[in-house]
């Protein structure tokens, strides 16, 4: 079983480090500080995964913070990765739930995370039944590319999720893997081809480096 991306764990935030992989660390942040050098680093990356780290740092500041001095903290995590659009819409979520107390901004950022797993599962379970629609019952040779399954998410996966739905039941022959990633993750492909190793599917990974 794999651990979920990110979590909430006595006070402190989990994240699987991204930057580890192949080898599986999970490593935990105390500080708006951490966190934002997290992903700074890339430990944690992904659309989902840092909306909810966004909001998981909105709920960690709030424990000590309040008033313009949690306005401040939460812009710095949403500036954090200015292109990443889920980021801010986690830190104003969680944000919105202030006035309420610092319980009420856990519940509003453990919210964002339950729905980005039900969401994930619910893609996984339509485009699985959508491609045995298009493509009949498989096993299926399927393709793959960037950063779609459970480490851009909070555990389960947009188009990996897919494929974890599809060979839930048997239908993956094996997936070819092709991506292009920072930090010199490629032609490995570790992130992907971590996550097909994990879920025993069978894979091919052809890709290209990039500092």
């Amino acid at each position: 079983m794999l651990p979920r991306t990110i979590e909430w764990a006595d006070g402190r935030i989990a994240l699987v480090d991204q930057t580890a992989l192949p080898a599986l660390e999970v490593i935990t942040v105390g500080t708006v500080d951490e966190l934002v050098d997290a992903i700074h680093r890339l430990v944690v990356r992904g659309a989902p995964a840092l909306g909810a780290a966004g909001a998981l740092g909105v709920a960690l500041a709030a424990r000590t913070l309040s008033g313009p001095d949690l306005d401040a903290a939460a812009a710095r995590l949403a500036a954090a990765r200015p292109t990443a659009v889920n980021l801010a819409v986690g830190v104003r979520r969680a944000l919105a739930a202030a006035p309420a107390g610092p319980d009420a901004v856990l519940a509003a950022a453990q919210a964002v995370l339950a729905e980005d797993s039900a969401a994930c599962r619910a893609i996984g379970r339509r485009g699985a039944d959508l491609l045995a629609q298009l493509c009949g019952p498989g096993p299926l040779r399927l393709h793959t590319h960037c950063n779609a399954g459970a480490l851009a998410t909070t555990e389960w996966g947009t188009a990996l999720g897919v494929v974890r739905s599809l060979h839930e039941t048997g239908r993956v022959a094996y997936v070819v893997v092709d991506e292009t990633r920072p930090l010199l993750q490629a032609p490995a492909s570790p992130r992907s081809s971590w996550r097909r190793s994990a879920c025993r599917t069978g894979s091919s990974s052809t890709a290209r480096g990039r500092r």
